[in-house]
């Protein structure tokens, strides 16, 4: 059995997800995940939330084993090769720790508050 923890980037800052991943990496978790949204899911209001794929490559330069990865991106935001470049510079960056799996997105508020269009 392998074991990974969600490290949320929302309404955290920068210091406490760094602190809080290389703590999961020093007590032996398999990976960290973070999700692909651009504003907070939870709670009230606008807070920090970092973008998931420059989230993972600043990961990957403060961690050395560890897997790193993305519970869902949402295919809806970016063309599929732009995530795939992303996807394989953070994998080479990583030394091969990346984890990726991906969804249609579900969030039409944030779909609208980005003028992405929002699939009906």
């Amino acid at each position: 059995m392998r074991f990974g923890l969600d490290v949320t980037p929302q309404r955290m800052p920068w210091d406490e997800v760094v602190r809080r991943v290389k703590l999961a990496e020093e007590l032996g978790f398999d990976g960290v995940w973070g999700f692909d949204h651009f504003q907070p899911m939870y709670g009230d209001g606008p807070g920090e939330t970092f973008e998931a794929m420059t989230y993972l490559a600043a990961l990957a330069g403060v961690t050395s084993r560890i897997r790193l990865g993305v519970l869902v991106a949402g295919m809806t935001y970016r063309h599929p090769s732009v995530y795939a470049a992303q996807a394989l510079t953070i994998d080479h960056a990583s030394h091969g720790r990346l984890e990726m799996t991906f969804g249609a997105a579900w969030f039409d508020k944030e779909h609208h508050e980005l003028g992405i269009p929002f699939p009906s």
